[in-house]
C-alpha cells in the first residue's frame, strides 16, 4: 500500500476534497513527471503521527461526564460576550453545548471561536437555518441526513472517530436544513465525552465512488449548493488529530496533492503530518479490533444503530452553566 501526506491545513484540505468535478482545484499544477510530485511508494507508516501524540491527555474518562474547568467556562463566556457585543448575535442562536464544544476545539481562543461561529451562522442562514443552533440537540426530523456517517468505535487513544462514506449525490435543496442539523448532531455527538473533547477526533473519509457522483441540478442536487455546503463544513470548529483519506486512486491522489501543495507555505507542519492517503484496511488498522465500521470488516464497537447512538451521545453532553 502507499501513503502520501497532503500539503494543506484542515480547511484547505476540505476545500480541495469537496471540490466539484472539473474544478480548477482538482487540476494538477505543474509537470507530473517532476520528481517532487512522485507518489510515495513506501509501506504505510504512521510513525510520525504516533510520535506527535505525546502531549495528549488520557486522564479524562472516555465514558464519564464532561466537567468544565474554570478556565474553559471563562473562555466560553468571553466568546458569548464577543458574539453578542461585537457581532450582534443573540445568545438564543447559539446553544450553550455547541458554544462549549466550539470553544474547546479552538483551544479557548475567544476571538477565533467567535469568528468561526459567526461565519457558520451566516452560512446556516443561507442553508435554511436562520434560527442557528437552538432547541433540542437531537432533531429526529433531520436524522435521515446522518446517512454519510458510519457507525464506528473509538481510536487507540480512546477518542471517538468520525468516519464518512462520501455520498455519490449532492444535498437536495429541500434537504439543506436537515443536512445542516444532522452535521451538527454528528459533530456534537462525537465530542460529548471529556477525552475526545479535549484531545480531538480521528477523521476518516472514504472517497470511493466520488468520481462516479451523479449531480443533477434539476433534482436540486449538485454544484448549485455544493460550495455553500462545503463552506459550512469548514466553518465548524474541528480539531482532528489524524485525517485519513481512503479510496483514492493514483490520479485522484495526485490531483489533490498537487492542488493543495500551492497553499503549503501557509500551513503548519504539525497539521501536515496528520493527513494521510490510505486504504480502508489501513484506516481500519488504526482502530482497536472490532471498532471499524461493519462495511469495512469491523463490528462498529457493537453500535447497531448510528442514529440511536448519536441521540444517546447528545443526551449525555454536558451543558455548561454560563
Amino acid at each position: 500500500m502507499t501513503i502520501d501526506k497532503a500539503d494543506a491545513d484542515y480547511d484547505e484540505f476540505l476545500e480541495v476534497l469537496n471540490a466539484p468535478a472539473g474544478s480548477e482545484l482538482l487540476k494538477p499544477k505543474g509537470n507530473l513527471s517532476d520528481s517532487t510530485h512522485t507518489q510515495n511508494t513506501q509501506p504505510v507508516s504512521f510513525s510520525e503521527y504516533d510520535a506527535d501524540v505525546d502531549g495528549l491527555s488520557t486522564n479524562d474518562d472516555p465514558d464519564g461526564p464532561i466537567v468544565y474547568s474554570t478556565e474553559e467556562l471563562d473562555a466560553m463566556r468571553a466568546v458569548r460576550t464577543k458574539l453578542v457585543e461585537e457581532h450582534g448575535i443573540a445568545e438564543s442562536r447559539v446553544h450553550p453545548a455547541f458554544l462549549a464544544v466550539a470553544t474547546i476545539n479552538c483551544k479557548l481562543r475567544a476571538d477565533e471561536t467567535a469568528e468561526k461561529i459567526k461565519k457558520m451562522l451566516e452560512l446556516m442562514e443561507k442553508l435554511g437555518c436562520p434560527d442557528g443552533v437552538t432547541g433540542d440537540l437531537w432533531k429526529p426530523e433531520a436524522a435521515y441526513e446522518l446517512h454519510p456517517y458510519m457507525a464506528v468505535g473509538r481510536d487507540r487513544r480512546g477518542c471517538c472517530c468520525t468516519w464518512i462514506c462520501n455520498s455519490k449525490n449532492g444535498v437536495k435543496k429541500e434537504d439543506e436544513r436537515a443536512h445542516v442539523h444532522a452535521s451538527i448532531m454528528q459533530y456534537l455527538s462525537v465530542h460529548s465525552d471529556p477525552r475526545t473533547l479535549r484531545n480531538g477526533i480521528s477523521f476518516v473519509i472514504d472517497m470511493a465512488g466520488k468520481k462516479e457522483a451523479v449531480l443533477d441540478d434539476k433534482k436540486g442536487n449538485g454544484d448549485s449548493n455544493k460550495k455553500l455546503i462545503q463552506a459550512f463544513y469548514q466553518a465548524m470548529p474541528q480539531r482532528p488529530q489524524i485525517i485519513m483519506i481512503a479510496g483514492c486512486n493514483f490520479l485522484m491522489r495526485t490531483a489533490i496533492n498537487l492542488s493543495i501543495k500551492l497553499a503549503s507555505m501557509f500551513i503548519k507542519q504539525k497539521i501536515l503530518a496528520r493527513i494521510f492517503f490510505v486504504s480502508v484496511e489501513d484506516a481500519k488498522s488504526r482502530l482497536p479490533e472490532g471498532n471499524a465500521p461493519v462495511y469495512a470488516g469491523g463490528a462498529a464497537a457493537g453500535i447497531t444503530n448510528h442514529e440511536e447512538w448519536v441521540k444517546m451521545r447528545l443526551e449525555k453532553l454536558t451543558i455548561p452553566e454560563l
